[in-house]
């Protein structure tokens, strides 16, 4: 009897939508590898928790970084061993592709998300880690020129940070003009993998409407993040622009499922792949079934969805205050980053005064 392929498989094999795995520890790394996955996201958070998860695997490499590093300095180290650990892991995905997947993401330091300068240098630093590490980094109004150098120069990026229909369409325009000026001095261009996080922008809504007594149902909240994702997926096809969409902070099922089909590349989790395959979904591809015009209409009462939704939802000038940005930029920086800043030293980190 044929073996049956689980969901995974499926998608990656019969359709035209792939996916990276969401996690640094080594053994998770090696058996998203033996499931299709095609690279690798990594962050501050997934740094951390990797050295924690398993101290013992990463310990000798830890003992080779200098005590002496500055904070910062030492957290881009520990990125780098992790980083570059994932990319050689994606190495033969990265040449059997030529350039389309096979990576690992190396994020910048959420501290310095508002200063292009500080960005472009460490994007730089980051991309001599290896070819196949592509650079990270948020979609906020001082990004988006980083990203079109960046694309200019022929090195493949990530934004993150991402939660609305403005921001995407943003990123993916400042990638387009790099590509312009990637092919104008000829450079190869490289892909744009625009995160939309869906899942988290769901928790968000719920977290806003219940703070203002909002009468709208939860379950209309939770088809938010795949409304946003799919209205940016229309546009970017209608726009002409080849970025690819990166679902990612995936919540429930229904997240994967209703976008299957289209050509994006989703970010998941070890405990979402499962929750995935054992759930055992149809093999049904659903990206072209628009969320109800009811349901986009009862979401209107929510401000927020609205900013997110929109064309026009919000300015480049509001990107960094969109409530679920700060949250995440947040995290990324205070659970991932500074616990980086001092991991494995005794020096103090010059966070607190």
């Amino acid at each position: 009897m044929e073996k049956q392929t689980n969901y995974l498989q499926w998608l990656t094999e019969e359709t035209p939508t792939k996916w990276w795995h969401d996690s640094a520890i080594p053994s998770e790394i090696d058996e998203a590898i033996a499931s299709g996955a095609l690279g690798v996201t990594t962050n501050p958070v997934l740094t951390y928790k990797s050295l924690q998860a398993v101290p013992d695997f990463w310990q000798p490499q830890v003992d080779e970084i200098s005590q002496e590093l500055p904070p910062a300095e030492r957290a881009e180290a520990l990125l780098k061993l992790i980083a570059t650990y994932a990319a050689a892991k994606f190495r033969p995905v990265y040449e059997r592709t030529g350039g389309k997947h096979g990576y690992a993401l190396g994020q910048l330091n959420p501290a310095i998300c508002c200063d292009s300068e500080k960005m472009l240098a460490q994007a730089l630093r980051f991309r001599a880690w290896g070819d196949n590490v592509a650079v990270k980094l948020p979609t906020v109004k001082a990004a988006l020129p980083v990203i079109e150098e960046l694309v200019a120069r022929g090195i493949a990026v990530c934004t993150t940070l991402n939660f609305s229909v403005a921001q995407a369409l943003a990123a993916g325009e400042a990638y387009e003009r790099g590509v312009v000026k990637a092919r104008k001095a000829g450079i190869p261009v490289m892909p744009c993998f625009v995160v939309q996080q869906g899942g988290r922008l769901d928790e968000y809504l719920l977290e806003v409407a219940t703070d203002n007594r909002i009468d709208i149902a939860p379950e209309d909240i939770l088809h938010a993040g795949n409304a946003v994702c799919k209205k940016v997926y229309r546009l970017f096809l209608q726009h002409g622009i080849a970025a690819k969409i990166m679902p990612a902070g995936l919540r429930g099922v229904h997240h994967l499922a209703e976008m299957a089909g289209g050509d994006m590349v989703f970010s998941l989790q070890a405990r979402f792949q499962k929750m995935v395959i054992e759930a055992d979904l149809p093999h049904v591809k659903q990206i072209d079934e628009e969320v109800s015009a009811d349901v986009i209409a009862r979401l209107r009462c929510i401000r927020e969805f609205c900013r997110a939704y929109d064309e026009d939802g919000m300015t480049s000038d509001e990107f960094v205050t969109f409530g679920v940005t700060q949250k995440t930029l947040s995290q990324f920086l205070w659970t991932g980053w500074a616990p980086l800043e001092t991991y494995g030293t005794t020096c103090k980190s010059d966070r607190w005064f």
